[in-house]
C-alpha cells in the first residue's frame, strides 16, 4: 500500500503526488484540494441541450452561443438537425439562458429509454 500524507479531512495525498508538488504544501490546504481537483469541477456540471427558436438566423444562434460562453458554459456538441447545441452549464446561469430571447427550450440532457 502506497504511503500517504493527510492534507485536510477531506484529502488524503498519495507521497507520490506530493514530490511532485512540495511547492504548493506552503500554502493552505485549501488551495492544495483548488489545485488537485480543479479540472473536476468543469466536468461535474450539469450538461444541458439549448435549442434556438426556429426562425433564428445563423448569426442568432451564434450570439446564444456567445452569451453561453460569457456566462461561464462550455459548448460540448453542436446538432446540425436541429437549431441547437450541447452544454455543461452551472444550475444557476441557466436561468439566464433560457429567458435569452432566440432561444426556444433549456433541458437537463441525459439517457432515455424505451420499454
Amino acid at each position: 500500500m502506497p504511503r500517504t500524507f493527510k492534507a485536510s479531512r477531506c484529502l488524503t495525498v498519495p507521497t507520490s503526488l506530493l514530490h511532485h508538488h512540495q511547492q504548493h504544501l506552503i500554502q493552505p490546504t485549501h488551495h492544495i484540494c483548488q489545485r488537485l481537483f480543479s479540472k473536476t469541477t468543469t466536468v461535474n456540471m450539469p450538461s444541458y441541450i439549448v435549442t434556438c427558436k426556429e426562425d433564428a438566423s445563423p448569426e442568432q444562434v451564434e450570439e446564444v452561443k456567445k452569451h453561453t460562453k460569457d456566462q461561464g458554459g462550455k459548448i460540448g456538441h453542436e446538432y446540425s438537425i436541429i437549431k441547437g447545441f450541447s452544454v455543461t452549464f452551472d444550475n444557476d446561469a441557466v436561468t439566464t439562458l433560457e429567458s435569452h430571447p432566440h432561444v426556444k427550450n433549456v433541458e437537463a440532457d441525459g439517457v432515455m429509454k424505451t420499454q
